[in-house]
């Protein structure tokens, strides 16, 4: 009897001992868990943890890719031009300035020269509110336009012509 209790008392112990001990770090919540990012420096997609506005981030990323020159939109106009997209398209002003940046990315690849900035403006005038699902969707169908060879001019009048007001 005294052996299994033995037994018993040990297991029970070392169950103990075992469940106290934990590598994992306390979960926190996701909205405390900030990056700390306050510049684009070489940052080519913009979280939600990250702490740089998106308009303040598309201003840097475009004086980054222009050698240095400053753009000469203000901060408030980007922010202006970002709400109207949110609203036109549904998606965050976070993500319409990482699609536009992937959009301007893409462009560049096949000889394109819009920016980022340019591309949210261009598509918010071409695109009616609530006539296509994202800002993603309506880029990369000028993406697709610009591929088969349209000019920015003749895509934008395609995604007019399609996804206008119907007015």
């Amino acid at each position: 009897m005294t052996k299994w209790f033995f037994i018993s008392a040990l297991t029970l112990v070392i169950v103990v001992g075992l469940s106290g001990c934990s590598n994992e770090q306390p979960t926190q919540p996701h909205a405390e868990q900030r990056s700390g990012l306050t510049k684009v420096a070489a940052k080519s997609w913009l979280t939600e943890q990250d702490d740089v506005k998106p308009e303040v981030w598309l201003i840097e990323h475009e004086a980054k890719d222009a050698d240095g020159k400053t753009t000469t939109q203000k901060s408030g106009e980007i922010r202006r031009i970002l709400i109207e997209a949110s609203e036109k398209f549904h998606d965050t002003p976070r993500m319409i300035a990482n699609r536009a940046v992937q959009l301007e990315d893409m462009l560049k690849d096949e000889g394109g020269a819009e920016t980022a900035i340019n591309l949210i403006t261009m598509l918010n005038s071409a695109v009616a509110p609530n006539r296509i699902e994202s800002f993603g969707a309506a880029g990369q169908q000028y993406y697709n336009l610009r591929k088969a060879g349209f000019t920015g001019d003749e895509a934008l009048d395609a995604l007019s012509r399609r996804y206008g007001s119907r007015s």
